[in-house]
């Protein structure tokens, strides 16, 4: 029995020094990244195309677009005086519109190799970064690089296709350890300054349910106010949404954290499905108009992320959604991951009993987003990219058509990743719209998206930092990431990273 012992823990000891010696080479062997194209216009003519107007939901047929050192200096049906060393794109009829923002995606380290080129492809140029691989740690003393920083080097020396990040953050507010009712103001201070001192964009609450006492999410926005840097994100059940929005909150993210503010007097559950159940029979119309009346009062942005929030829950069963073949752009150790909580997804629900829950609960999110929409709130599109089943790029089309499913227009919903994303910034003078003065961020599209939502899938260029990316250039960054996310050096950094945060 012993020499069996000895025997089974030399082979486990070896087992474990290959594997380790594997991991090792993996994630010491250097990664590829995509670069921008080297070609740079200086001067670009566009003819024959049909202008997308989101502002006012029309297309404004048969225009030439010129555009000088990154700007758009003149649209026109006809344009004389035209410069020299001149690069001309004939659009044939074309449409052309704003490039789109995913105002709600999570980065990686490995995202120059798995997610800025898609993005780029799919014409996402800009987006906001709700929690970085570093904000899952959670370690608020940690002073290493950003990612963030690095990648903006990055592209300014070594020309990296990185996407416009004008916000981001590296540590989720979850819970404040060793905190009572006597020192809570202290500790609550403390953290919102070394929040500053790490430069982070805005303090992201990361919350479900009653996560954190309410005074000391209260308190989290006065001291955020005082050393005046913005708070968004989750909001839990327990707080008063009009103490809230009063206290200043920029965004509230998800459909599932909106619910629950529907219910007069909310009630906490033993289980999740009858937490849904509940929070579906108790909804009342006059409290949620109210709710939503004072977030559009308030210039408070929601993202409802349609596509992960609720979605996932309900589709659970549904074998076509987890076997999506947008899935080739995912890294294997991902995958594995999302079947796996696939799987305790539908372990934990009833297919007969639970399903009919899961989908009203998701078609309540849809109504929430009409019901806002009527009620004057601005609406943002985001994804929760790098939750199950979301692809970078591809699901903020997905989104867009959740909005319409939701009841907006074709042209409203283009707003919410165009001409909103942009005023949410203050960019509204250099993006969001194709007019003379705007920077040349646009995307060209071979179908009108007025008439089908579907239709801001048939990319057939991106043109962004002035340079002209046509459909050979987009297949070819497509087909740069689905070699990275099956690479084995890519997959050892994943696990590499995902050992390091645990």
């Amino acid at each position: 029995m012993k020499s069996f012992l000895k025997k089974t823990l030399k082979v486990s000891f070896a087992c474990f020094l290959v594997l380790a010696l594997t991991l090792g080479i993996g994630v010491l062997l250097p990664k590829e990244t995509y670069l921008q194209k080297e070609e740079l216009f200086t001067n670009l003519l566009i003819t024959g195309c049909n202008i997308v107007d989101v502002k006012n939901g029309r297309i404004i047929p048969h225009q030439q677009l010129l555009v000088q050192n990154g700007k758009i200096i003149s649209i026109d049906s006809v344009i004389t005086n035209l410069p020299r060393d001149l690069q001309v794109v004939e659009a044939n009829g074309q449409y052309l519109m704003p490039s789109l923002w995913d105002m709600h995606v999570h980065t990686l380290s490995l995202s120059p190799q798995l997610h800025f080129p898609l993005l780029i492809a799919h014409g996402v140029t800009g987006i906001r970064d709700m929690g970085d691989g570093d904000s899952w740690i959670s370690d608020i003393d940690d002073t290493s690089e950003r990612d963030r920083t690095i990648w903006e080097r990055q592209s300014q020396h070594e020309n990296l296709l990185l996407p416009k990040i004008i916000e981001s953050t590296s540590y989720h507010v979850e819970e404040l350890e060793d905190t009572d009712t006597i020192n809570f103001k202290i500790k609550v201070e403390e953290l919102v300054q070394k929040l500053k001192a790490r430069n982070e964009s805005f303090v992201k609450v990361q919350l479900e349910r009653a996560a954190l006492p309410d005074y000391i999410f209260y308190e989290l926005q006065h001291q955020a106010k005082k050393q005046q840097i913005p708070m968004l994100g989750h909001l839990s059940p327990n707080l008063d949404i009009d103490r809230v929005v009063d206290n200043g909150f920029k965004s509230i993210e998800h459909a599932w954290a909106l619910i629950p503010h529907g219910v007069n007097e909310w009630v906490e559950k033993e289980s999740d499905i009858a937490q849904k159940q509940y929070e579906l029979e108790h909804q009342d119309s006059l409290k949620t108009q109210h709710v939503l009346r004072a977030i559009a009062a308030s210039g408070v942005y929601y993202v409802p992320t349609h596509v992960t929030s609720n979605r996932k829950e309900y589709m659970a069963f549904d074998s076509d959604f987890n076997d999506n073949p947008n899935n080739v752009y995912t890294e294997n150790v991902q995958l594995i991951l999302w079947k796996l909580f696939q799987w305790v997804h539908t372990s934990g629900y009833s297919e007969e009993t639970d399903l009919p829950v899961l989908k009203k609960y998701y078609e309540r999110g849809l109504e929430l987003t009409r019901l806002a929409q009527q009620n004057g709130v601005k609406l943002l599109a985001g994804t929760d990219a790098l939750d199950i089943n979301v692809h970078y790029g591809i699901s903020l089309h997905e989104e867009l058509g959740e909005m319409v499913k939701a009841g907006l227009s074709n042209a409203e919903a283009l707003r919410t990743a165009t001409s909103h994303a942009v005023e949410y910034y203050g960019l509204a003078e250099e993006y969001g719209s194709i007019e003379i003065g705007k920077k040349a961020d646009f995307i060209l599209l071979s179908k009108n998206p007025l008439e089908d939502i579907a239709n801001t899938k048939a990319i057939e260029a991106v043109c962004y930092h002035n340079r002209w990316y046509g459909r050979e250039d987009l297949e070819e960054m497509k087909s740069f990431v689905r070699q990275q996310a099956k690479s084995f050096s890519v997959s050892c950094s994943f696990v590499w990273n995902m050992i390091k945060r645990n």
